[in-house]
């Protein structure tokens, strides 16, 4: 049944996934059109800020998964339902912290948002962050049953109440949009959405997974230990969000609103390009703690991270040699934008700086089962802070080109060069091994990577449909090559035993 529920949750994170991203990239172009850039910069240019806010989580939930794990593989049913207590209490009271500051921020508008805005502009953003930290502020207790879920690896039910709230937000949102509507119409949505999410999540802990909680005694100790846990995790966290969201918040502070809007349209391809890297690290994230409150050797957790990392690379070199293909294409058909090309080039420079760590997101788990991710934090700490002081000049000059640049400088720093020293002799993971395989693959990927920028060359693509037939072509040539000269028989049997069934239960009838 485990074993089920990881492949269901594994192959449904990517159809999530790729159902979250058609939509979104349908649902955008609506909400630029019907919002204006102007408008569309405030909205987009309160979430980062409402990301910053929900650092309140102080990286919590990675202790509830590690120390519930804990008392799992013990059967210990009084410490399940203590923690259950004290997380909920905690980030009830954490929640209201946050809504009291997303208030506080909301009436210091120039402050916040800077002086290039309009005063129709600070009045709106004022009243986007309000609602947004109510919807943050709801999701922080919430949280603690999706977790419980995912603890579970109940992972059919979570998935498809992800998918349902990914479509159905936007399909809801967009009549709104048309009939004039404006950006606070699409918060208050996704408050409304949280809502029910979380409703319906409860439901589930309580009547099917029978979830136990106590309220009798908050243990202060232990919660004095996994903040001791968390502390690091929490900056990790930090710093992932000023690396990725102070780019958003630079390029307002110097070229107001509508650049803004520019660039978190690259932003936002970039995080739609994370999630498909995640999607099998998240559903894995359980296995990896119980493996190391297990004392799995490092040998074996070696070859799961290898495992993943391949097939991580593989999906994430897809999408993109695919960019390079038809992405410049697909910048001036959806973003609609005066500049393709600088577009485009940010679009590939954010990708680039998201390739790597993103193939190695299960080592950040084992890092934080072994309670051995303070170097981690520490090292991107200060590597964020030259991030965000290199970048002042960068976007001053170069705008979002110098923005992204900076992202990869420091990335490649950071994420690729530290961390690599650090998994290999501190972690102990077999980091020659997981190099190794993964240039194992890129033979296969030389043909693809010629194909890609013949098509970006000389084919003069224009619209959607030139966009997805060219696509198309390009995924063929790609999965033809790896299948041929790159995958290995478990990476074939991952896409071949699926479709075998398929098959066979078509033939049957």
């Amino acid at each position: 049944m485990q074993v089920n529920q990881i492949r269901i949750g594994a192959v449904l994170s990517y159809v999530s996934m790729g159902l979250s991203t058609v939509i979104s990239l349908v649902y955008t172009p609506i909400m630029v059109n019907n919002l204006g850039k102007g408008e569309y910069g405030v909205y987009s240019t309160v979430i980062p800020i409402i990301s910053y806010l929900t650092l309140l989580s102080l990286g919590l939930g990675s202790a509830y998964v590690r120390y519930y794990s804990r008392a799992k593989v013990a059967r210990d049913k009084k410490e399940m339902a203590k923690l259950n207590g004290m997380f909920l209490i905690t980030y009830t009271v954490l929640g209201l912290v946050l809504l009291g500051l997303g208030v506080a921020l909301s009436l210091k508008g120039e402050l916040v948002f800077g002086n290039k805005w309009t005063p129709d502009q600070l009045a709106l953003g004022g009243k986007l962050l309000r609602i947004m930290s109510l919807t943050a502020a709801l999701s922080f207790p919430f949280s603690v049953f999706e977790s419980h879920v995912t603890i579970h690896e109940r992972y059919l039910f979570q998935k498809i109440l992800l998918m349902a709230k990914q479509v159905l937000n936007p399909l809801l949102t967009i009549p709104l949009l048309l009939l004039g509507f404006r950006s606070e119409a699409v918060a208050l949505m996704s408050l409304f959405f949280t809502v029910l999410s979380g409703v319906l999540n409860i439901y589930y802990c309580f009547a099917k997974l029978r979830m136990p909680v106590s309220f009798r005694h908050y243990d202060f100790s232990l919660m004095r230990e996994m903040v001791g846990f968390t502390v690091w995790v929490f900056i990790g966290i930090v710093v992932d969000n000023i690396n990725w969201g102070i780019g958003q918040l630079m390029m307002n502070w110097q070229h107001g609103a509508e650049a803004a809007a520019v660039y978190n349209l690259s932003n936002q391809l970039n995080t739609y390009y994370l999630a498909f890297a995640t999607a099998v690290a998240n559903v894995l994230t359980p296995r990896v703690h119980r493996m190391v409150a297990s004392h799995a050797k490092n040998s074996e957790l070696s070859r799961l991270f290898t495992k993943v990392g391949r097939i991580q690379f593989i999906v994430m070199m897809m999408v993109l040699l695919g960019f390079v293909a038809v992405g410049r294409a697909f910048m001036a058909a959806w973003a609609q934008s005066d500049d393709t090309t600088t577009d485009y080039i940010v679009t590939l420079l954010l990708f680039a700086s998201t390739l790597i760590p993103a193939i190695q997101t299960v080592g950040l788990e084992i890092q934080r089962a072994k309670n051995m991710h303070k170097f981690r934090s520490v090292s991107y700490l200060i590597v964020a802070v030259v991030n965000a002081l290199l970048m002042i000049p960068m976007c001053k000059w170069w705008g979002g080109i110098g923005v992204a640049g900076c992202i990869l400088f420091t990335t490649l720093v950071g994420n690729v060069l530290l961390m690599n020293w650090y998994y290999k002799w501190h972690i102990h993971i077999n980091i020659r091994l997981f190099w190794k395989r993964i240039c194992q693959l890129l033979p296969s990927m030389i043909l693809p990577l010629l194909a890609a920028v013949a098509i970006a060359v000389f084919v003069d693509v224009q619209g959607y449909f030139q966009i997805l037939i060219w696509g198309c072509v390009f995924v063929a040539v790609y999965c033809l090559n790896l299948w041929l000269f790159g995958m290995n028989r478990y990476e074939r049997e991952l896409v071949s035993r699926p479709l075998a069934r398929i098959f066979g239960k078509l033939s049957r009838r």
